[in-house]
């Protein structure tokens, strides 16, 4: 089964305190070391309470987790992150790093820190971390601690150009996980009254670069995607790419749609758009993300490209998720079209909005429910 990323339960302090030791020992470090290292350093639940705490379970067993709290008003410290012996050289250090700065960038952070064992400090160094400073180490008298930090890059970008082709290559994630996902869908369609098993495009490899974002995207099924979204997108190698329209009012405001329960994004705020899917792909086997967005604008407000004029186009990184993001000018005032999007939405079958929720300002993204790039994107857009 497929690796699962979970939020860390006060339960978990004793397997966590056992897989911190393993850990550490695993660098072999005198006994003497560590019977003090045992004695002086356990998971309590306090720590659990208090910190950002994600655990990973290998086939329902934890193997790692990592500890985050916020040093100051732009950092992230990473004070705990810990593999099992039996677990390492599998990627899930790097898989809780990319989770680390998911987090930073959706509490508006820039930067990580970490004091690291002597001995990782190359691991570190191999994903971007600088060293800044150094102190003594008490497991290894003579050698020194890295202090280091990584800043985060912006995420969000200006684009200038888009090339994204298909492959027929299989998705590894779903061809290794297939029933263990079947089995996921049926409880989660349980839950979800809108939800199908359809076809749809992840982002298997892409390159960014003076403005010009290219890749290529695999077919899949919308089960295994919401698997491997539910799970904490277990899997690096694939990304989530979709458009987004990000509408703006006549008075300068943005809009987002406000998820009906019905769906599968239930109760979260983001700009009309979507996954990818079969619909998108071109005679020449390209991948048109512009269409994409117009076919969701028109399928979920009733807007069409007849109605809007075109603005920037943005791409906005937000850890497993890419947006690219249509900026589409509206000459009408922002309750007004909010009104008439939830007119028409409350005519269709799916009834897929709740509500629109009108930005203009960053006071107004300080919901929780706004997802990570939507926020991003409109203070770009704001600011």
């Amino acid at each position: 089964m497929a690796l699962i990323l979970r939020p860390a339960d006060v339960k978990d302090a004793p397997i966590l305190t056992d897989i911190l030791h393993r850990s550490k020992a695993s660098w072999g470090y005198p006994e003497d070391k560590m019977a003090k290292f045992r004695e002086h350093w356990r998971i309590p639940e306090e720590l659990i309470r208090s910190q950002h705490m994600t655990v990973v379970e290998d086939d329902g067993v934890a193997v790692a987790f990592s500890g985050l709290e916020p040093k100051d008003d732009t950092t992230l410290l990473v004070d705990y992150l810990f593999v099992a012996p039996e677990a390492q050289g599998r990627g899930i250090g790097d898989l809780l790093l990319a989770r680390a700065e998911d987090h930073a960038r959706d509490n508006n952070l820039n930067r990580l820190y970490l004091e690291s064992d002597h001995n990782a400090g190359p691991f570190y160094e191999r994903r971007g971390f600088l060293t800044i400073a150094t102190r003594s180490s008490e497991m290894s008298p003579g050698k020194d601690i890295p202090l280091m930090e990584k800043v985060l890059k912006p995420s969000v970008h200006r684009l200038a150009s888009i090339d994204i082709s298909i492959t027929d290559e299989h998705w590894a994630f779903e061809t290794e996980n297939k029933a263990e996902i079947a089995a996921y869908f049926e409880e989660a369609k349980k839950r979800i009254g809108l939800l199908w098993n359809g076809r749809t495009l992840k982002l298997t490899s892409f390159s960014f670069e003076n403005g010009q974002f290219s890749g290529r995207c695999a077919e899949t099924s919308y089960a295994a995607f919401l698997a491997w979204r539910d799970w904490g997108a277990p899997d690096l190698s694939a990304r989530n790419l979709f458009g987004s329209a990000i509408l703006r009012s006549g008075d300068g405001a943005i809009l987002y749609g406000v998820m009906s329960k019905k769906t599968a994004t239930g109760g979260l705020i983001f700009p009309p758009g979507g996954n990818l899917d079969l619909q998108d792909i071109t005679a020449d086997g390209r991948v048109d993300v512009i269409g994409a967005i117009f076919r969701a604008l028109e399928e979920e407000t009733g807007l069409t490209r007849k109605d809007v004029t075109l603005g920037e186009v943005l791409v906005a990184f937000d850890g497993p998720r890419i947006s690219i993001s249509q900026v589409l000018d509206i000459d009408r005032p922002a309750c007004e079209l909010r009104e008439s999007i939830l007119r028409f939405s409350d005519q269709t079958e799916e009834q897929e909005l709740a509500d629109m929720r009108i930005i203009r300002s960053s006071k107004d993204l300080e919901d929780q429910a706004i997802l990570p790039f939507a926020r991003a994107v409109a203070r770009e857009l704001l600011d």
